[in-house]
């Protein structure tokens, strides 16, 4: 009998994202039998008394029901900040347990998310080279032919997603120091997904106190060891996020996908190598007028922001 991961659930003062949320992994087939661990970061010292309110909700809702077999709250009573809040409480739980399921207050699953999970764990548990599990997967990209129900690609799409403690232990949270291993072993390139995003600029950002990313810093670690993440070709996963209430999705409805999620999928061996189609894909995707539009809403604000 295979033992299932915690869940390890983020939320700050998103109420109605919260519940939404919530409610999805309360329906979910394998939430009677699985611990939840949810994690509320604390109020900053200057906020409004809505947001102040809003932040009460998130702490209500996460005590209104049973959503999972058993249920363990943290609440900060200090404002940890995005970044802290996430690794410390992904560190704790995953060195606790072996093994984890990461879902943030944005993320929207289907009701065979924590199957495909667990399922995806167990099965590369002792396969060093497979780092992350991605319950996403991007909606442009289930229009390929891949004749398989999942895929290797080394992007850690972090919208629903688990490890366990033998990858996350590569996780290092200084990103300077990330930074002078990434150009010590070269191909930034690579790093940054043939030229689609800028994760090393995103490391500086970080260091620079202009961006809270824990995922730019994960998605290098899986870098820097050569490491593969599984995704879904469908995913189970859509975000609802992008409405402008995040701290790093600006408003865009192009992966509110709901409808379209899968309920079920199988994993199976597949070839330990990253999907050449899907990367050659990716790339052709991400045209130079997105790239800026990119660079633009994502980044540009970061460098007269403090």
């Amino acid at each position: 009998m295979k033992t299932l991961a915690p869940v390890a659930y983020f939320a700050y003062n998103r109420p109605q994202h919260t519940r939404q949320t919530l409610e999805a992994l309360y329906k979910n087939t394998l939430a009677s039998e699985t611990s939840l661990w949810i994690f509320l970061d604390g109020a900053k010292a200057d906020l409004c008394e809505e947001e102040k309110a809003n932040i009460e909700a998130v702490r209500k809702i996460a005590f209104e029901k049973q959503w999972c077999k058993e249920v363990f709250v943290v609440a900060s009573e200090t404002n940890m900040g995005l970044f802290a809040s996430l690794v410390n409480g992904i560190t704790k739980t995953v060195n606790k347990f072996g093994k984890i399921i990461v879902i943030e207050d944005d993320v929207l699953i289907s009701e065979g998310f924590l199957e495909f999970m667990n399922d995806a764990l167990t099965f590369y548990e002792h396969t060093d080279k497979v780092m992350h599990v991605s319950g996403f997967s991007r909606p442009d990209l289930q229009e390929l032919e891949l004749n398989q129900s999942t895929y290797f690609f080394y992007h850690t799409s972090c919208w629903g997603w688990g490890t366990w403690k033998r990858a996350w232990d590569y996780f290092i949270p200084d990103p300077a120091a990330v930074q002078k291993l990434v150009a010590a072993k070269g191909n930034i390139n690579k790093l940054n997904m043939d030229g689609t995003y800028e994760f090393y600029w995103g490391l500086k950002a970080i260091a620079d106190g202009k961006f809270q990313s824990w995922n730019c810093l994960w998605h290098s670690a899986v870098f820097l060891n050569d490491g593969l993440s599984l995704h879904p070709a469908k995913s189970l996963v859509s975000n609802i996020g992008h409405d402008g209430s995040g701290t790093n999705c600006v408003s865009d409805e192009a992966f509110a996908t709901h409808s379209a999620l899968a309920k079920k999928l199988q994993v199976s061996q597949i070839p330990l190598i990253e999907h050449a189609i899907v990367r050659k894909m990716y790339k052709k995707m991400h045209s130079l007028q997105y790239r800026v539009i990119f660079f633009m809403k994502h980044y540009l604000r970061y460098l007269v922001w403090r």
